[in-house]
């Protein structure tokens, strides 16, 4: 079995397009969660010495905040009683539920512009079900539940609020809150409720409602037998926002055998919505270049656009990596080398201000990247390959966008509210990149449009281009169109519901001078591997149906899928320079929403022979990297 867990070499998760319009250089940053991936960027590793001191200070952070615990003196604990009682129902499920998609700002826009008097914060216990109001756990499960998890605490909450007492009431803002709230890995949903003050017409009151996860996990991953990999971590130690990780893996193979790497993250230090992460590794679980087992520290510290109502987002990485023989290569064919990342970036956005509805935004970011090798390998065959470079430059992106979010179920989750967003941007980035000793102009273009109704189907449209410059032709172009449709989740009977994918997508790379080519891999077509296989275009198709059933053991319940899928090259190295490999899937997903565990998937797929590929039957276990 193979696994994508956290031990596997971690590469940014972008589209092909990043791969070659910023040559490695540009990892998508998934975190503006209202800006499509571009200049802000997944950074990429941490230096040495430091990280320890580091690591003291934001650890010690949560002690800094301890005076933020109180909450809001509560003079009207009926509102909130009330609240919270319409927050559970609004969170909860039910075998009957039918599933569209729901406004987002439905319940708070009556109250739009009435001043917030206080903001209360309400807890939903483990015990209750996400599932049924009716449903609660078992006492002794539930009291062990309690025992082992640290419940958030207010002041953390409050942390991650984007409203004070004494505002007006902006239900787009409200809205964004919940969903930032539900984004974070300790809480499983969350609703923000506006109450009116009996006697007061000007002002209400605001109640935050949420629902934690179980924090202590664990995956297990890798390769079985011979290099199992697990983690352990909890993701909201002692309550506050903080995630520590251990894994471990044990690898026949590798010499030592043992592997291992530690993670500490910190979420919205001092309420500032900065995230901090430092970490060690020694099994490649940061966002390494190389093809070889790296070694590395690094610090990053995010701070995402949380809303179209925040002014500034940025970030800062800076890592140390370096490769380790650790399967005992002979030296002809292990790559030696080392390398430091500095990536940093800042930017701002515009048009905050104004009429509430008017959720067009402008926003401009900037970015200076210098990645620089300390050593290279000493093969020739490596000396040009852009991976093994030295790579620096800094671009400049602006972005108009307009985005608006439905809630609904069904779409990743298994039950539990998930918000989808819908609207369009476009974005025009230029800068300036050094590669492989070739210092070149850069321009892209990149536009999408979204569209969720209120039956439940989601339509999405994209397409990306751009090119570096040299003497006035275009280098290294690359040109991606994707288009993807979800089906609305419908009732099939019996409890279980139905929803299907549809996805289609094209890339061509044009004039071809230092990014790596084209190749099919399991973005395009699910379970394939090949080597040497490169093109300068490509192409894919998938279908697949899920069926959410109202099975369930132990609190996981189960998602059975099939589908098909099938993928083009246009080869450089086959016979007709055409290569089109077809393949079927099927298996299933579970997961407890209950539980920090991501969905864990069980795949079997099957690709038959072609001129250039033998057949090939995988049997896989992910876990998804999925809301």
């Amino acid at each position: 079995m193979q696994g994508n867990a956290t031990g596997m070499k971690k590469k940014c998760a972008r589209s092909h397009t990043d791969d070659y319009l910023y040559g490695n250089l540009l990892c998508a940053s998934e975190k503006l969660s209202h800006l499509p991936p571009g200049i802000v960027s997944e950074l990429n590793k941490a230096f040495r010495g430091e990280v320890l001191l580091a690591a003291l200070l934001t650890f010690c952070v949560p002690c800094l905040v301890s005076a933020q615990e109180t909450d809001t003196a509560q003079t009207d604990d009926s509102n909130a009683l009330k609240a919270l009682k319409m927050g559970l129902e609004l969170i909860t499920s039910s075998g009957g539920d039918s599933i569209v998609n729901e406004s987002a700002i439905a319940q708070s826009e009556p109250y739009e512009g009435k001043i917030i008097r206080h903001i209360y914060t309400r807890h939903i216990e483990l015990e209750q079900s996400i599932y049924d109001t009716s449903r609660r756990a078992r006492k002794i499960v539930a009291d062990v539940a309690d025992a082992l998890h640290g419940t958030t605490r207010r002041g953390i909450i409050r942390n991650h609020l984007f409203m004070r007492s004494g505002d007006p009431v902006n239900p787009y803002l409200l809205a964004d809150n919940e969903r930032y709230l539900r984004d974070l890995d300790f809480i499983v949903d969350s609703r923000i409720i506006v109450s009116p003050i009996r006697g007061i017409k000007d002002s209400v009151d605001v109640t935050v409602i949420t629902r934690d996860v179980f924090s202590l996990g664990g995956r297990m991953g890798g390769s079985f037998p011979s290099a199992p990999e697990l983690s352990i971590y909890d993701a909201n130690f002692l309550g506050r926002g903080q995630r520590l990780e251990v894994v471990n893996l044990l690898d026949s193979d590798r010499r030592p055998r043992f592997g291992y790497a530690f993670i500490y993250r910190k979420s919205s230090i001092l309420g500032t919505f900065t995230d901090a992460e430092l970490a060690y590794s020694q099994i490649n679980t940061g966002l390494s270049h190389g093809n070889e087992t790296e070694f590395s520290y690094y610090l990053r510290l995010d701070r995402p656009l949380v809303s179209p109502y925040s002014n500034m987002a940025g970030g800062l990485e800076i890592s140390r990596n370096w490769s380790v023989n650790v399967y005992r290569k002979p030296d002809s064919l292990f790559l030696d080398y080392g390398y430091t990342i500095y990536d940093a970036w800042l930017g701002y956005n515009f048009a905050i201000k104004g009429d509430p509805q008017d959720r067009g935004r402008q926003f401009f970011a900037v970015r200076f990247f210098d990645g620089y090798y300390t050593n290279r390998p000493d093969q020739r065959t490596y000396r040009d390959v852009s991976t093994y470079n030295n790579s620096s430059g800094y671009l400049g992106e602006f972005t108009f966008y307009r985005q608006n979010y439905y809630r609904t179920r069904y779409l990743f989750g298994f039950g539990r509210t998930e918000d989808v967003p819908y609207g369009m941007n476009a974005s025009i980035a230029a800068g300036y990149v050094r590669q492989v000793r070739i210092d070149r102009p850069y321009v892209a273009l990149r536009g999408s449009k979204t569209i969720a109704n209120t039956k439940g189907n989601i339509y999405g449209f994209g397409l990306e281009a751009g090119s570096f410059i040299r003497s006035g032709k275009f280098e290294d172009a690359v040109v991606t169109v994707s288009s993807s449709y979800h089906t609305r989740a419908a009732n099939v009977g019996g409890g279980s519901r139905i929803r299907g994918l549809f996805n289609v997508g094209y890339t061509g790379l044009l004039n071809q001078t230092t990014s790596l080519p084209l190749e099919i891999t399991e973005n395009e077509i699910l379970g394939f591997s090949a080597d040497s296989l490169f093109g300068t275009r490509k192409a894919f198709f998938r279908v697949e149906a899920t069926v959410y059933t109202p099975w369930q053991l132990f609190g996981f319940h189960f998602a059975p899928f099939a589908g098909a899928n099938s993928a083009w090259l246009n080869c450089t190295v086959c016979e007709g320079h055409n290569l089109l490999v077809p393949g079927v899937i099927a298996g299933f997903r579970t997961r407890n929403e209950n539980l920090i565990f991501g969905t864990m998937e069980i795949r079997l797929s099957y690709m038959p022979e072609t001129r250039m590929t033998s057949s090939q039957f995988s049997f896989s276990l992910y876990w998804l990297k999925i809301p």
